[in-house]
């Protein structure tokens, strides 16, 4: 693991070139004096109020699964009408759906009760048990696109969910460090992540007994956080009811900042690979800039914000 002296100024200038924890994988750190979150906010339209032209406000697909059941439903899942992968085409074989998050077009996720949210991982955890029994299917990703930076095209709060008939190389190639990492230390390269985080206290957003947030050391975008579980869990299924309500309280409180400052984000969740002993964590990108040419031809990204001046603006230290 790449252990760097993380005591320069938070707000300082200099740039560095960071190395993520255990991926062969590099980031340029490039602060700007008087950096401010609200400098990346991008016009866009907050929710407005239901109209004939959101189609999930006056959505017609039969559920596959919703809470409660009847007319009031608080979180509903369905087919995704605009589908490119689906069952009946061996070319582009998978399965796609849809979390409605609340029946209310006007609520942005953040606004939603922790118990509500609560029930939204209801959905998550009943979708990932019955579709990762489909035959064919090989992994399953449960994300969310919030805001038009981050490729939302309904405003509507909703997260998506993919069967995936493969296992995607960007994961496949994490779980292949992963397992490097505890072939040499005989640990979890995550495990360790969260002992030296702590350590250091110059990166840890916010925690609790159950979830830490963290902003990572090389992080690849700006505000980027990760959301893990002190205790090593493989899979979302095996959360218990306290640590659910940890993590549903964290991410509230994260993706709030966001949308006070009008910044898009993607979360998603990262299971670990089938037949695998890898650390769950959830992700939170925010889309403060679009990558150019440099990010384009060589993987090489350049993040303006330092993940140490992200963590003190999460915690409202710095508002300017």
């Amino acid at each position: 693991m790449n252990r760097p002296n993380p005591s320069s100024n938070p707000s300082s200038s200099n740039a560095e070139i960071r190395k993520h924890y255990f991926l062969d994988q590099y980031v340029i750190i490039a602060p700007k004096r008087n950096l401010r979150p609200d400098s990346f906010s991008h016009a866009s339209e907050p929710h407005k109020a239901p109209s004939d032209h959101c189609p999930f406000c006056h959505n017609a697909e039969p559920s596959l699964w919703q809470l409660p059941r009847g007319k009031n439903w608080r979180v509903k899942v369905i087919p995704n009408a605009f589908a490119a992968l689906t069952t009946d085409n061996p070319q582009a074989f998978g399965i796609q759906e849809v979390v409605l998050n609340t029946p209310d077009h006007t609520l942005e996720f953040s606004e939603l009760p922790v118990e509500h949210i609560l029930e939204i991982f209801t959905a998550y955890r009943q979708r990932l048990a019955e579709l990762k029994q489909q035959p064919g299917i090989r992994y399953v990703l449960i994300f969310k696109n919030d805001g038009p930076m981050a490729g939302a095209s309904v405003a509507h709060a909703h997260c998506q969910i993919f069967g995936l008939p493969l296992i995607p190389p960007k994961l496949e190639q994490e779980g292949d460090a992963l397992n490097h990492y505890w072939d040499q230390h005989q640990a979890c390269a995550y495990c360790h992540i969260l002992d030296w985080e702590i350590q250091q206290r110059t990166r840890v957003i916010t925690g609790d007994k159950h979830f830490i947030a963290l902003s990572p050391h090389a992080a690849s975008h700006g505000f980027e956080t990760w959301l893990l579980p002190r205790r090593h869990v493989n899979q979302f299924s095996e959360f218990n009811l306290s640590e659910l309500h940890s993590l549903a309280t964290i991410l509230r409180k994260i993706t709030a900042r966001l949308d006070a400052a009008g910044i898009s984000f993607n979360y998603f969740l990262q299971e670990s690979l089938p037949n695998q002993n890898h650390h769950f964590v959830l992700k939170i990108e925010p889309r403060i800039t679009k990558w150019a040419g440099a990010e384009l031809s060589t993987g090489l990204i350049i993040n303006p914000v330092t993940p140490e001046y992200a963590t003190l603006w999460y915690q409202g230290k710095i508002n300017r």
